[in-house]
């Protein structure tokens, strides 16, 4: 059986950066922050590879003003750990991310002050490209204006906090300090320089407020972060506390864990663990917990064995939440792949589970172990209604059950109810943990709130761009493993379209030419064969993919009927539209249509970014990326940027060749 618990994404974070240190003097990297107020963020930043420590590196400085290149260093390595939670608003892939580009041109900075063979230029280049796909093109240049970077100059606050924004819900540059000052990071006053003791510090509590959900909370762009469940940490643990003197049976336990933890297990290794279950063998929870991870039985089987754990777990009469909740996760985590083939069983899985729940107090800890599950598996069997009454009924204890509680109102559309809850007295009075996820969600229902009036910007956009007599594009993609660089002209008096490039082909080297033209009126594509110099003729027909139809629908169509949803930010002259369509809302839409590549069958992701000049209301860039999977199994990745201008006249004329020359 294939495991899917969710687990920490990433070990160092969770055992280095959030555990409380204690260094001792052979675990402080510098002679000189033994005293000094920072030590214990500069020792966790250390440790994450936040700054470099070693042999000839004894002194880190913490009084020293750091200058704009060692904190956009800084930001980098800060992306490079936390750029998942950045993903849905960058749509970066780790190539792009790194300055490589994802086309055939690579980005460059705008200074001349920072050469290319200077250790300051790949980190800061990767900051710009970062900025670039946040807020517009020459987004660093809004932080740091001018042809010259001057990156030994120590940076103020203020300019470290417009770099630092990226990782809230701020939606307007020119508020920056204000809302990274809410956030606790930083404090002090906008023109203070920033010394490097206070950068550790800022940066050490951006890590830990990484632990959980920095931007957009309720955002599902791909359909499978809700119902929301706990973070396991540890998946392989023992159920039991072994000392060196192992028994031949202890022994024999030990090893097999070893081995499915190290993914060498074999039939002989849960041979031995059928054997531990029909002894007298004290860990019962252990055994079955391992046996369910049998791959060569069935998942009914696997599911029987994760129950018998929970047998064994009750038989034992001790109160452990932490084991409950592992062994509620792996039921669960069960029933998902079970599901997946038969939603039916999710309701008899819902029955097993919940004969638990009269063997543990209401309320208790273990009691919220094996309700979240228990919620989860009554949104999975359709009872919505059900499940959020248990997550509100601890919605102040845990983040999840408040986070749940929250969406599931908001997609029944009770935004006032899930604002009542977020202000109720049981929140405010709610363990920290949960009062900064209900602030968090309390800015993003205000997004939601925005929604119309987004819906309406992006729409005047649209048809500000219609009305024009035509544009220019120029883009570079990568489709289907294609890589394309194109220029597009588009007369739109006359419906005609000219498009011109290159591509590089996946099986080779060399770059081919590309040319066609596009009649809409007579719904006619010319396209010109480089290699036998014809034109071809084929007619326009339905759209042959799924990322041809969505620009079909109007935003407001694209917002009522696939549910998508917008984000605007800003920073100096561009408005940034961000819009993410859910796939089970595309696949459901779409599901009675067939494409030329087949059925959709699943939609990892969908999601553009508008780049609106505010001064023209025109779009001056879009970027998207686009994973399509069809019932033919074929895969369709379309990911790619364009930036359009705006000629005063643009004529467009297919050509005589090609119209008379074509052939069908």
């Amino acid at each position: 059986m294939r495991k899917t618990i969710q687990i920490m994404a990433c070990g160092l974070l969770a055992s280095v950066l959030f555990a409380p240190v204690t260094a001792r003097a052979s675990e402080v990297p510098y002679e000189d922050i033994g005293k000094h107020w920072a030590k214990a963020a500069i020792v966790r930043g250390v440790k994450a590879g936040l700054f470099a420590a070693g042999a000839g590196i004894d002194r880190f400085y913490p009084e020293r003003e750091m200058s704009r290149a060692e904190f956009l260093a800084l930001m980098d390595r800060l992306y490079e750990l936390g750029q998942l939670h950045l993903y849905p608003l960058t749509f970066l892939s780790e190539h792009e991310a790194y300055g490589f580009g994802e086309g055939f041109d690579e980005p460059y900075l705008p200074y001349a002050d920072v050469d290319r063979l200077t250790w300051m230029y790949d980190p800061i280049l990767r900051v710009s490209v970062l900025l670039e796909r946040l807020y517009g093109p020459g987004a660093i240049q809004q932080v740091f204006p001018g042809k010259e970077l001057h990156p030994n100059q120590p940076i103020t606050r203020e300019e470290a906090a417009k770099l630092l924004q990226m990782y809230t819900m701020g939606t307007d540059g020119e508020q920056a300090w204000q809302n990274i000052s809410k956030t606790g990071w930083m404090d002090g006053r906008p023109e203070q320089k920033l010394k490097r003791g206070e950068a550790a510090v800022v940066a050490d509590r951006l890590l830990a407020s990484m632990q959980g959900d920095l931007l957009l909370p309720l955002l599902d762009y791909n359909g499978q972060k809700f119902p929301a469940i706990p973070e396991i940490q540890e998946l392989f643990p023992m159920f039991a506390a072994y000392t060196n003197q192992l028994t031949k049976d202890e022994e024999t336990f030990v090893q097999a864990v070893e081995a499915i933890r190290n993914h060498e297990d074999s039939e002989e290794t849960f041979a031995d663990l059928e054997r531990l279950a029909g002894s007298t063998f004290d860990n019962q929870v252990g055994v079955h917990y391992y046996l369910s991870w049998n791959s060569g039985t069935t998942l009914a089987d696997n599911l029987d064995q994760a129950f018998l754990a929970i047998d064994a777990y009750f038989a034992d009469k001790i109160i452990l939440p932490d084991t409950l909740r592992l062994l509620c996760a792996n039921v669960y985590d069960i029933a998902v792949q079970m599901g997946a083939e038969d939603p039916a069983v999710y309701g008899q899985i819902l029955e097993r589970l919940g004969s638990y729940e009269p063997k543990v107090r209401q309320g208790s800890e273990e009691w919220q172990s094996l309700a979240v599950y228990l919620a989860a598996l009554e949104v999975k069997s359709g009872k919505t209604e059900a499940a959020l009454a248990r997550y509100r009924s601890f919605a102040d204890k845990k983040t999840e059950a408040l986070l749940n509680a929250v969406y599931y109102l908001v997609e029944t559309n009770r935004l006032d109810e899930a604002e009542k809850l977020l202000a109720s007295p049981d929140i405010s009075d709610a363990a920290d943990a949960v009062q900064q996820l209900a602030q968090l969600l309390s800015q993003e229902l205000a997004v939601l709130r925005q929604q119309p009036s987004l819906i309406t910007d992006l729409a005047h956009t649209f048809k500000r761009m219609d009305n024009k007599d035509g544009y220019i594009a120029r883009g570079e993609a990568v489709l289907r493993g294609f890589l394309l660089k194109y220029t597009q002209e588009v007369d739109q008096r006359e419906r005609i379209g000219h498009t011109s490039g290159i591509f590089q082909s996946p099986q080779q080297l060399v770059l081919d030419k590309w040319e066609s033209y596009t009649d809409l009126r007579k719904k006619l594509h010319y396209e010109r064969d480089v290699e036998r110099g014809v034109w071809e003729k084929s007619s326009i027909g339905e759209a042959d993919f799924l990322y041809e139809w969505v620009p079909e629908l109007s935003v407001a169509e694209r917002a009522k009927l696939l549910h998508a949803r917008y984000f605007k930010q800003s920073l100096g002259r561009y408005d940034v539209i961000t819009e993410w369509i859910p796939g089970p809302a595309l696949v459901e839409q779409v599901k009675n249509r067939s494409f030329k590549a087949g059925k959709v069958k699943q939609i990892p992701v969908f999601m553009n970014k508008y780049y609106i000049d505010r001064d023209t209301d025109l779009l001056v860039q879009r970027v998207w990326r686009y994973e399509e999977i069809y019932d033919t199994e074929e895969y369709v990745a379309f990911a790619g940027k364009e930036t359009y201008s705006f000629p005063y006249e643009v004529h467009v004329r297919i050509p005589d060749e090609a119209v008379k020359g074509a052939t069908r």
